[in-house]
């Protein structure tokens, strides 16, 4: 969905591990605090997101920066749209792609916590509708599946019906037309609709309508993230959004948004959201110690399967980031951990 998805990235660091040149800029003071150490690096944090927004072409970008449970660092970087010259901020309304599977990730936990059903129930028992092309793998696809990446599944399997127009129920019943790449949980292959039949499950165990409303009653409100939303109408109307680009071998060019894809794709990556308002999510997300109810909740329950490493996949240092020449990364619940001793979670 990348090419498809706003150049007008909103950014949110869940860590302080930054990009190779920042880490470059030089040891910190001894006894230095967290806050001050972020605070010696911004013009480094700076100069580098100016330079990738050169190279790719990128109008305008918020990045943030979360520690002690605050956010330390906000930022807009130029514009909101490639043909306008409204500045981005903090509050700007980005497409956030699919960062929105954590979310979807975190409410089908939310209802396991309830009991209303278990990681290892079987997919099938829940929506009859599921069936994939080997009978076997049919009955033994279980919840966790869902989010995993390690479906058996070519890569984005379908995902261009979505963008045809088909609904949610003849995308879920396509897949058992689908011929398998490799064997179940062998491999790591990106799916939306796997996703798409997650976000299902939820609402049918919550008993609402769609999985956004479970999303905005569990994690949304009570985070107090007000400028959040999950439709095209829903960012078209916010005063100050970014609008849609896509990128071209001679620069990005505006794209309208369409309620198609991702909306209609559901918690595969239809959440539009701000800085301030993401800040909100990743200190959840940090927080170690005891606080409100929901973070204490999330502490203590989602720590293990959640975060848990579900497939390994190898991936080249140059596509990652790493230092290292060959690195193995994971992916577990839809979130992407690098195989390194540097902490990152990331999408």
């Amino acid at each position: 969905m990348d090419n498809l998805l706003s150049l007008l990235i909103a950014a949110v660091l869940t860590s302080v591990n930054l990009p190779g040149d920042a880490r470059a800029a030089g040891p910190s003071e001894p006894g230095q605090s967290l806050e001050a150490r972020i605070e010696t690096l911004i013009p480094e944090i700076d100069a580098y997101t100016a330079g990738g927004m050169k190279a790719f072409d990128v109008p305008g970008l918020a990045l943030g920066i979360v520690a002690n449970d605050r956010l330390v660092y906000g930022k807009g970087f130029g514009v909101r749209s490639k043909d306008g010259g409204d500045p981005v901020d903090t509050r700007t309304v980005f497409q956030i792609g699919s960062t929105t599977k954590a979310f979807l990730a975190t409410t089908l936990a939310i209802m396991v916590d309830r009991d209303k059903l278990r990681w290892d129930d079987r997919v099938v028992d829940l929506d009859p509708d599921f069936q994939l092309k080997d009978p076997w793998v049919t009955r033994e696809f279980r919840v966790f599946d869902l989010l995993a990446q390690r479906s058996g599944l070519p890569p984005y399997a379908n995902d261009v019906l979505g963008l045809l127009g088909l609904a949610e129920p003849a995308l879920i019943r396509s897949l058992r037309y689908v011929e398998p790449a490799s064997n179940f949980r062998s491999t790591f292959a990106y799916t939306n609709i796997t996703h798409l039949l997650a976000g299902r499950v939820v609402a049918k165990a919550a008993g609402a309508a769609d999985g956004d409303g479970v999303l905005r009653q569990e994690l949304l409100e009570p985070l107090g993230m007000k400028d959040s939303s999950y439709t095209a109408e829903a960012i078209e109307a916010a005063a100050n959004h970014a609008k849609g680009h896509r990128w071209t071998p001679e620069g990005t060019i505006e794209v309208p948004f369409t309620q198609l894809f991702p909306y209609d794709f559901g918690g595969e990556g239809d959440i539009n959201s701000t800085i301030d308002d993401m800040a909100r999510w990743v200190r959840l997300r940090l927080c170690r110690k005891s606080g409100t109810e929901a973070r204490e909740w999330l502490r203590r329950r989602l720590g293990f399967r959640q975060r848990a490493s579900q497939t390994a996949r190898r991936v080249r240092a140059a596509d990652s980031g790493l230092r290292s020449p060959a690195a193995c990364a994971s992916c577990g619940s839809s979130r992407s951990r690098p195989g390194s001793h540097e902490r990152c979670s990331s999408h």
